[in-house]
């Protein structure tokens, strides 16, 4: 099928309208709501027409090609759709891919779309564990020590090199989410897809290495960075072409899935001036622009900041900014089409943001390591609380969300059982 760009009317309360893409479930929605509830008329590309977010009463949803399988008719959508537009759409990226194809792309759309980004070369730098690794050691940003890895000779050279146990990364995140990678690095039946492998020897490294390297070599070894949970840290900004900060807004990651290494799914809003002065310093050393993220991991050895990952987009969370009183995604909107906009900076403490169905596997596997009661994760759960994706006022995307868990579910349970039938039938024969 053919898809022909949607007739685009520009005539709500803001005449300039907002494109995101793809249209998720976390930040899709979250900067839809963001900037509908403000009167903004808001679209949402995606290729998946049962996009949860494209139920939300903020967004119309625009089915687009699917950049991951073919990025030229995509960007080439993005344009026809712009000349129709009466007027520029302000872009919102929010995944990896998109964000760099848009940034690699950024002569063709820029006549149709306002956004603001750092150089390309900038972007890419950042987006990759080598290049930000290279980033924070030319600006002076604590970091953990990162290998770089491409073939096998490689691989026995840094083996020899690093202090076990250690983290293997991907070069950019979505590299791991190809089926082929994601079924070696599964875990058990709850765990989250898994961002990275431990590796506690130098045999398991090769080992893991070798399985994932059939289908993409490149790779980076990082040094594991001692602590719980609780001293992961995430702060979402926003800078304008100046590389001056618009807005910042800080939470813990006080639970995460897969354990240790994976996304949050229960988070609290927090202040830290010692967290703001090291991403200002590697923001602006690195002339950043734009909505982006970073992580950063509290050494219990030495009680410094390390660098652990940059999102050059809007993160899964970072809505719980607006609720806490930083409306990053409208501050980024004014922005894009030079409007005068309020810094914002000062937030509430203290605001839950949890993603239910996330933090119950959580908690069901921190219960079987008897790090939490169930008695202790009620309690944390008092309080304001944000819920992901879930919303009172604008209830169908969680309807959508839900629906979707119960078909991912029930499938999942399908094929285990014919898999423990055909089993019992083999061995009774």
């Amino acid at each position: 099928m053919t898809m022909q760009p949607a007739f685009v009317d520009s005539s709500g309360p803001s005449s300039a309208p907002a494109v995101i893409s793809p249209l998720d479930e976390h930040m899709g929605l979250d900067i839809a709501r963001s900037l509908g509830r403000r009167g903004v008329s808001v679209y949402g590309m995606d290729a998946d027409p049962r996009a949860p977010g494209g139920k939300s009463k903020y967004v119309r949803l625009v089915r687009c090609p699917d950049p991951h399988r073919n990025e030229e008719k995509f960007v080439d959508f993005l344009v026809a759709w712009g000349k129709e537009s009466r007027g520029k759409a302000v872009l919102f990226p929010v995944s990896d891919e998109v964000a760099l194809l848009c940034s690699r792309e950024r002569e063709r759309l820029s006549p149709y779309y306002a956004f603001v980004m750092p150089g390309h070369e900038t972007l890419v730098s950042l987006s990759t564990k080598a290049g930000l690794g290279r980033v924070a050691e030319a600006i002076g940003v604590p970091a953990p020590k990162t290998f770089f890895l491409n073939d096998e000779q490689s691989l026995a050279e840094v083996a020899r090199q690093v202090e076990y146990p250690v983290l293997l990364k991907p070069v950019e995140s979505h590299f791991w989410h190809r089926p082929e990678i994601a079924a070696q690095l599964l875990g058990q039946f709850v765990d989250g897809r898994a961002k990275v492998a431990v590796c506690s020897d130098p045999s398991s490294l090769a080992r893991t290495y070798r399985g994932i390297a059939r289908y993409d070599a490149r790779m980076v070894v990082q040094e594991l960075i001692p602590g719980p949970d609780e001293n992961l840290t995430y702060i979402s900004f926003y800078l304008n072409r100046d590389s001056e900060p618009l807005a910042f807004f800080a939470g813990r990651k006080l639970r995460v899935i897969p354990l240790g290494f994976g996304s949050a799914s229960y988070v609290r809003s927090f202040h830290d001036p010692g967290l703001v002065d090291v991403a200002l310093r590697l923001l602006r050393g690195a002339q950043y622009q734009g909505l982006g993220g970073l992580e950063f991991k509290k050494d219990s050895r030495d009680g410094r900041y390390k660098l652990i990952e940059f999102n050059t987009r809007f993160g899964m969370w970072d809505g719980l900014g607006v609720r806490c009183g930083v409306d990053t995604p409208y501050i980024a909107y004014c922005d894009a089409l030079g409007r005068r906009s309020e810094p914002a900076f000062n937030y509430r403490e203290g605001v839950i943001w949890w993603d239910w169905q996330r933090d119950v596997r959580a908690f069901w596997m921190l219960r079987k390591r008897k790090q939490l009661t169930l008695k202790e994760w009620l309690g944390s759960l008092r309080g304001e609380r944000m819920w992901a994706i879930y919303s009172l006022d604008d209830w169908l995307p969680g309807l959508a969300f839900t629906w979707s868990l119960v078909r991912i579910l029930s499938g999942r349970a399908w094929s285990r059982l014919r898999q423990l039938t055909a089993n019992v039938l083999k061995h009774s024969i």
